[in-house]
């Protein structure tokens, strides 16, 4: 399978020559999408582009995005690799920042792993060097997000908020609402996505690296808006697969009655308790049962593996 960096940056004219000079040998296509820049990170990115393909037989480009965020711009790239190469299916996508937050020793293990699955994230957390350099406010939201995020897709997602994945060009190609989704929070909405149409997916350890880069995600404003993203994504694949009945596999007759009934019946205790405080016994109860049902259904639909 040929592999291909999709890169996006803004406003990175200090650390993207860097972030490009690291992207290993055996990448055979670059694409870097300024994402509306202020300031030099196309002509820098052009530049550090022309030397890094002088010395081997791949495409390099630097392509220009619309400034709608950093989602926008990878789906750009990635619409725009379709463009170019000739068959979808022998080709994987591996998304790295333009701020170098990605340590390219990592990718080989990202890309192996296509072998049994369709997509590939990485996960700090389980990494050996573990998290230490990671901003505490950026370990607590993204902690946080992570269970979200497991409850909305039925997978243990350990860490769905880094950006660093592998992903079959096939799959993505295949996934149209995956651009409905522009800024900060993308990892996130590919996982609701891949998981409402249970895709093979699984997580490898990735190194957590913090240095020069400055963060755009402001948190207070970040968790809020994608938790309310993961809630409507939760009720979404309940109704689809539990309600109607969709899906790749349907839910059995029982399952679906259980999950549905524990499911509005676990909110109907949660107002109530706003009177009665113990009854949210009730509600954690019923939450807790439905999520094990959901899991177990997940399973049944497709694999999900941390390496």
């Amino acid at each position: 399978m040929h592999v291909a960096v999709v890169m996006p940056a803004r406003n990175e004219e200090q650390l993207i020559s860097r972030a490009i000079s690291s992207v290993p040998e055996n990448v055979d296509c670059l694409i870097v999408v300024d994402d509306g820049s202020i300031d030099s990170t196309a002509e820098v990115a052009n530049s550090s582009l022309n030397e890094w393909s002088s010395s081997r037989s791949a495409i390099s480009q630097c392509i220009s995005g619309k400034g709608e965020g950093v989602g926008a711009a990878i789906i750009h790239g990635i619409n725009h690799l379709s463009g170019i190469v000739e068959n979808p299916d022998e080709w994987c996508v591996v998304v790295m920042a333009g701020d170098g937050q990605m340590d390219p020793t990592d990718l080989p293990n990202l890309i192996s792993k296509l072998d049994d699955v369709d997509h590939v994230k990485g996960n700090r957390f389980i990494h050996f060097s573990g998290v230490g350099n990671m901003p505490k406010i950026r370990r607590l939201a993204s902690r946080t997000i992570g269970f979200l995020t497991s409850l909305a897709t039925g997978w243990n997602w350990g860490d769905p908020q880094c950006g660093y994945t592998a992903t079959k060009l096939s799959l993505l190609l295949s996934h149209p609402r995956l651009s409905e989704w522009k800024g900060y929070g993308y990892p996130n909405w590919w996982a609701l996505c891949f998981s409402t149409s249970s895709e093979k997916v699984a997580e490898v350890p990735v190194r957590s690296v913090y240095a020069d880069e400055k963060s755009g995600i402001q948190i207070p404003k970040f968790l809020p808006r994608v938790s309310l993203m993961l809630m409507k994504g939760t009720w979404a694949r309940g109704w689809f697969w539990y309600v109607l009945g969709n899906g790749k596999r349907k839910a059995s007759s029982i399952v679906r009655f259980l999950v549905v009934s524990l499911w509005f019946l676990g909110w109907g205790s949660f107002f109530c308790a706003i009177n009665e405080p113990r009854i949210l016994i009730i509600t954690f109860t019923m939450f807790v049962l439905v999520r094990i049902l959901d899991q177990r259904e997940q399973r049944e639909r497709t694999r999900f593996r941390r390496v």
